[in-house]
C-alpha cells in the first residue's frame, strides 16, 4: 500500500479514537448542563468523577491527528487551516476554556462562581462538537473549502452533538452503581440515539446539492447499512439494559460514522485542490512518520490502557458529592 494511504488511514484511526474518547468527554459536559431531577447533583458528581482523571488524555488524539496531517500532507494542511481558521481557533479556545473551567470548578468554594464555571464548561462542551461536525461537513462539500452555517452544516453539527451525547450517556450507564442514576442515563442514551438517527437523515437529505459524493458513498452504500445496523442494535441493547454490550455497540456506531465520512472523501483532502497523491510529503519523511507512529503506538497505547484501568470508577464504591475547596 502506498505510504500516503497508510498515513491517511492512520489519521482516520486517530479520528475514530478521538471521537469515541473525546466525544464521550464532550457528551459528559452536555449532560452536566442538562442534569435534572431529584438526582441532579449525583448525576453531576458521577460525570465529574468519571471524566476527571482522563479528560486530558482523550484530547491528545486531536493533537496527534493535527500534527500527523501537518507532517504528512503539508500543502493540504495549509489550505485547510487557512480556510477553517475561524472554527479551528474557536475550537482550540473552547478546549482550553473547557478544561480550565472544569478544573477550577472542582476547587471553587463559592457557589456562584461554581455555577459560572460550570456554565463555561457546559457551553464549550456543546460548542466544540458542533464546530467539529460543521468542519467535517465543510470538508466533504464538493465546492471550494469554506466554513458557512447553512442547513447542511447545522445538521452535521447537531448530529455530532447527538452522537457524543449518546456516547456519554451509554458510558455513564456502565459507570453508575446506583440503579436510579443508571436509569437516568439509560433514558438519555435512548433519546440521544433517536435524535442522532433523525439528524443523520437530515444531513444526507441536505447534502444532495452540496455534497453528492457523500450521499452516493454513504447514503446508498455499506456505511449507511452498517450505521443503521449499529444504530438499531444500540437502541435494542440499551433498551434491554445490556449496558456493557451497549458501550461497545455505540462506540462501533461512532467509528462507523468517522469511517463513512472518510470513505466519502475518497482521495480528496481539500476538494478541487489537494489529494493524497498531490500533497504528500517527501518519501523519506513519510517513511519516518510511519516508523515514528509505530513506535509511538507501542509506547502510548499501553500507557493509556493502564491510565484508564487505574482511574476507572469502581461500581462498588458510592459516588461522592462534588468536591469543594478546603
Amino acid at each position: 500500500m502506498p505510504l500516503e494511504r497508510v498515513l491517511a488511514a492512520t489519521i482516520v484511526a486517530g479520528l475514530v479514537i478521538y471521537v469515541i474518547g473525546g466525544g464521550a468527554d464532550f457528551g459528559g459536559g452536555m449532560w452536566d448542563l442538562l442534569a435534572s431531577g431529584p438526582r441532579r447533583d449525583a448525576q453531576r458528581a458521577l460525570i465529574e468523577r468519571t471524566i476527571g482523571p482522563i479528560w486530558e488524555a482523550n484530547h491528545v488524539w486531536f493533537i496527534f491527528v493535527f500534527v500527523l496531517l501537518f507532517s504528512a500532507f503539508p500543502p493540504a494542511f495549509s489550505a485547510l487551516t487557512t480556510a477553517l481558521f475561524t472554527p479551528l481557533t474557536l475550537y482550540a479556545l473552547g478546549l482550553v476554556m473547557r478544561g480550565a473551567a472544569f478544573t477550577f470548578r472542582h476547587y471553587e468554594a463559592d457557589a456562584a462562581r461554581r455555577r459560572r464555571l460550570g456554565a463555561l464548561f457546559s457551553a464549550a462542551s456543546v460548542g466544540c462538537p458542533f464546530l467539529l461536525g460543521g468542519m467535517g461537513a465543510a470538508l466533504v462539500r464538493e465546492q471550494p473549502l469554506t466554513f458557512s452555517i447553512d442547513v447542511f452544516t447545522a445538521a452535521a453539527g447537531f448530529f455530532t452533538l447527538a452522537l457524543v451525547a449518546a456516547l456519554a450517556a451509554t458510558y455513564l450507564t456502565v459507570e453508575a452503581a446506583e440503579p436510579g442514576l443508571q436509569e437516568d442515563f439509560r433514558r438519555r442514551a435512548l433519546g440521544s440515539l433517536a435524535v442522532a438517527g433523525v439528524a443523520s437523515w437530515v444531513v444526507l437529505g441536505s447534502a444532495a446539492d452540496v455534497a453528492p459524493g457523500l450521499v452516493a458513498s454513504v447514503g446508498h452504500g455499506a456505511p449507511a447499512l452498517t450505521g443503521l445496523a449499529f444504530g438499531g442494535l444500540a437502541l435494542g441493547v440499551v433498551g434491554a439494559r445490556r449496558f456493557q454490550l451497549a458501550r461497545v455497540v455505540v462506540a462501533a456506531l461512532a467509528a462507523t460514522v468517522v469511517v463513512g465520512w472518510a470513505v466519502a472523501k475518497r482521495e480528496s483532502l481539500v476538494w478541487g485542490e489537494h489529494t493524497l497523491a498531490s500533497s504528500h510529503a517527501q518519501p523519506s519523511t513519510m517513511r519516518f512518520l510511519v516508523g515514528a507512529t509505530v513506535v509511538a503506538a507501542a509506547l502510548v497505547l499501553p500507557s493509556l490502557a493502564f491510565l484508564y484501568s487505574v482511574f476507572a470508577p469502581r461500581r462498588d464504591r458510592p459516588v461522592p458529592p462534588p468536591a469543594a475547596a478546603p
